[in-house]
């Protein structure tokens, strides 16, 4: 079954044709990244003129609305939304270039994707391990 990803802001569909299309931006450059719809797979396609390295922060926004797409829940993450059939997620990912993590959260579930990713360190629901 297709995924559908949204704009959390507009509900704009992100992948209108398979891949998954954001705006991108490092600094003062601009630029739409595209990536494969495919949760765990990190190919991207990033403009020749777009200078990012490894390590690099980058924040995306929604190619329609331009609505920063930054996690509320964690300001290294942005998170948009997922529809596959019946079942809605929210995906949550690294803005970090070269960081490997990705979650698929549901009501139910969290689903984890990538070499980075630690259900144990991450918390998207404000509440942690208890501290002795």
């Amino acid at each position: 079954m297709k995924r559908v990803y949204r704009c959390p802001h507009c509900r704009a569909i992100l992948n209108p044709c398979i891949k998954l299309i954001l705006k991108a931006q490092l600094r003062d450059h601009l630029g739409l990244f595209v990536f494969s719809p495919q949760p765990g797979n990190y190919e991207v396609a990033i403009p020749d003129d777009f200078p990012v390295r490894k390590g690099d922060m980058v924040n995306f926004f929604c190619p329609v609305c331009s609505a920063d797409l930054t996690s509320a829940h964690d300001q290294a993450f942005a998170e948009i939304n997922v529809t596959t059939g019946s079942h809605m997620a929210a995906v949550v990912f690294s803005k970090t270039f070269g960081r490997y993590a990705t979650y698929f959260i549901t009501r139910q579930d969290v689903k984890s994707y990538g070499k980075h990713a630690s259900p144990a360190t991450i918390n998207f629901w404000g509440e942690g391990p208890e501290r002795q």
